[in-house]
């Protein structure tokens, strides 16, 4: 089956209704009682959903990722409950995505002034990446079309409205760099 070009298998599509309609509300992947096996189960469904995927470690509750076609996810990540990605975000190896991150694509247009903005449309969607070894703090926005660095650890409740070298440590609204992970203390282990 075709939609906007994406060919959707029978599996995909049932692997979505699952996931939507019953993995979703399963109890937190934390939670003493059934948290291991709601957070396996939606591992399971995530790994027949996305594009390319690696050995998750965490697929929370109220994870939503759209259809999910073009999300690649590395070995060793996770992604926090509440958290909302765009069906074409790139996750890498070791990531921690934490609770209630929201990942924009696009944003409305807005150039003219004889017209409402609700009736301008959207601005073409961008990509996110995140690269690996990366943490990003609870209530994160990201604007559309980032490039998170390798080694990149973002603050609690930051706008990320730019891009940062790697192993930056950034935060605030807009988020700025706070400082390098590289200095002379650790500049040995790279």
């Amino acid at each position: 089956m075709k939609i906007k070009g994406v060919d959707f298998s029978i599996k995909k599509i049932c692997c979505l209704i699952l996931y939507y309609g019953f993995a979703t509300h399963l109890p937190d992947s934390y939670s003493s009682v059934f948290g291991n096996v709601s957070n396996r189960l939606r591992v399971f469904l995530c790994k027949r959903i996305f594009l390319k995927c690696g050995s998750i470690r965490t697929i929370n509750r109220k994870v939503s990722f759209g259809s999910g076609r073009r999300i690649e996810m590395g070995d060793e990540s996770g992604i926090g409950a509440n958290t909302q990605i765009p069906s074409d975000t790139i996750i890498g190896k070791n990531v921690m995505l934490s609770r209630k991150c929201f990942i924009l694509d696009r944003n409305h247009r807005f150039d003219r002034v004889d017209i409402p903005i609700n009736d301008q449309g959207f601005k073409e969607a961008k990509q996110t990446i995140i690269e690996d070894d990366c943490w990003v703090g609870m209530n994160t926005l990201f604007t559309p079309g980032r490039r998170v660095r390798k080694g990149t650890i973002i603050a609690m409740g930051s706008v990320v409205t730019k891009d940062f070298p790697e192993y930056s440590i950034v935060g605030g609204n807009p988020a700025k760099l706070i400082k390098s992970r590289l200095n002379e203390e650790n500049s040995h282990s790279h």
